[in-house]
């Protein structure tokens, strides 16, 4: 059945033929086509769209637009037919023209093609897209010159990869000095409790693996392989064009820390009632508040899946109160979001020597074309980079967080089971105490120990001796200076606690001499 829709002048533009009562997404969510408003959740990507907010003349043949996005809704993801969506309002928004659109001709497309930016000129390929379809599907609204103008016009792709290009300090990858320091920050926020769980595995599994927000937001307790070390995390991949993001999989080894601190988070979730399908982080546990509305039925296999733009958002928001300074933005709290530490991992891959191969299957990338800019900054350029920020960065970054204590009588647990710090390396003799007994805790003692705020190292205790391993540790690796970094935190810290440990030895004889 076709409708006819008339002009001002009361003609006829063509006929539009009638939507719909139903319709299916590819992943076949049902909706009704012909209602103002398309909203659904489908998998870790929500959609919106409100045609109500169209601002056209009223002439205009909305349902043309609805049909166009109709194919593109059954076959292609909610994020591209929101891209067609927001792309189209943008086009509008940048009317020339006070009077309401008409019909979309070749002089309104130029217009809008006249007024983007330089940053924004894709945006008329993805225009293109929608208006191409549009034509073929034969509806009105699209002048016929006007797909022929936008076949034969050049247009521009969005420029992918600027902030790892030029190591945007707001946007792209962190250097190694803000990797090292956010890393610390986490763990030691977690510890002492101003962030929750969740945050500190979120962390490690994006330092651990570098995927899209929208592959962390689709996975399951049941992803995690291993109740001990190897720890393997079966990661759902994104953009393949399947059905859903947990149709295939990629393996990501985990380090025996991140495990234990992964599979912590999930023995929490098993002990409130959360299964092998639960997913690893559930929406209705994360907002303290719960979910605004419910999106999903208990039957959708993303049911208390956050999506992947609410995920992002709080995880940015409960991480600004603890990022670290960075000499970089004149030692304000460095930006933090999910997509930094996607670039950071590509970065990284790419200065250890991978092959454009690996990185691309490493990041989830199809084919070849989006790595190359991990390649265009030369490691010698970022490595003297890292290297000048580092001095800058030392002052702020105390590597010792913990306290100092003369011996075991004055530490915490005096003495009880699991406090007492030794490294039988280089001695029988305790180098400190654990404020916590060692409880829960899945790290290399004592190295992990001296950069741990619960540390309470013992006044005259063999730290040089543990100093002297490190550094022996350190010559070990000079070939590879990353590998040789791994423990320079904990060098640092335990230069630091022997200078503390002189310093009270110095107060300790002037005050007896006195």
């Amino acid at each position: 059945m076709t409708s006819s829709i008339a002009t001002s002048e009361g003609t006829s533009t063509g006929l539009v033929p009638r939507l719909p009562e139903t319709a299916y997404t590819r992943s076949g969510i049902e909706f009704r086509p012909y209602e103002n408003v398309w909203h659904w959740t489908d998998g870790p990507f929500r959609l919106h769209l409100d045609f109500g907010k169209v601002k056209v003349h009223a002439a205009f043949p909305r349902d043309s637009l609805k049909h166009t996005l109709l194919v593109f809704a059954k076959r292609s993801s909610a994020c591209h037919v929101s891209n067609l969506f927001g792309v189209f309002q943008h086009f509008l928004a940048l009317r020339v023209s006070s009077a309401p659109l008409m019909s979309i001709t070749t002089q309104e497309v130029s217009n809008y093609a006249a007024c983007l930016k330089e940053h924004e000129r894709w945006r008329v390929g993805t225009l293109n897209v929608l208006l191409q379809k549009w034509a073929a599907l034969g509806h009105s609204g699209v002048e016929p010159d006007c797909t022929q103008y936008l076949r034969e016009r050049r247009k521009p792709g969005n420029e992918k990869g600027a902030a790892v290009r030029t190591r945007d300090p707001e946007a792209g990858p962190f250097s190694e000095a803000e990797y090292t320091a956010l890393y610390k920050s986490v763990d030691a926020a977690y510890g002492s409790g101003e962030v929750p769980r969740w945050i500190a595995v979120l962390t490690r599994l994006l330092f651990a693996c570098g995927g899209r927000i929208s592959q962390y937001a689709s996975l399951k307790v049941l992803d995690l392989a291993g109740r001990q070390a190897p720890f393997v995390l079966s990661l759902p991949q994104v953009k393949t064009r399947e059905v859903h993001s947990r149709v295939s999989f990629k393996e990501f080894d985990l380090s025996p820390q991140t495990g234990r601190l992964v599979l912590e988070h999930i023995e929490d979730l098993r002990s409130q009632g959360f299964d092998n399908d639960a997913p690893l982080f559930p929406e209705s546990i994360l907002m303290t508040l719960g979910p605004k509305e419910e999106r999903r039925v208990s039957s959708d296999l993303f049911f208390d899946h956050f999506t992947s733009d609410g995920l992002s958002k709080l995880y940015s928001a409960i991480m600004k109160p603890i990022a670290p300074p960075t000499a970089r933005l004149q030692f304000e709290p460095m930006p933090v979001s999910p997509s930094r530490f996607r670039y950071t991992f590509g970065t990284r891959l790419a200065e250890e020597g991978a092959s454009k191969a690996v990185i691309a299957d490493r990041l989830g990338h199809a084919d070849l074309q989006n790595v190359d800019v991990y390649f265009e900054a030369s490691p010698k350029s970022i490595e003297n980079i890292d290297k000048a920020m580092d001095p800058q960065l030392a002052p702020l970054a105390q590597a010792f967080r913990g306290r100092l204590v003369e011996d075991e009588e004055h530490s915490t647990h005096k003495g009880a089971p699991g406090s007492r710090i030794i490294d039988f390396r280089v001695s029988k003799a305790p180098v400190g105490s654990c404020g916590c007994k060692g409880e829960g805790c899945g790290f290399s003692r004592p190295t992990a120990c001296y950069t741990c705020f619960k540390f309470e190292p013992w006044l005259d205790a063999p730290h040089e001796k543990v100093l002297r391993r490190l550094q022996d540790e350190r010559k070990r690796w000079e070939g590879d200076e990353r590998l040789a970094a791994v423990n320079d935190d904990a060098i640092r810290a335990v230069r630091e606690v022997i200078a503390e440990c002189a310093q009270a030895n110095e107060q300790r004889r002037s005050g007896g001499a006195a």
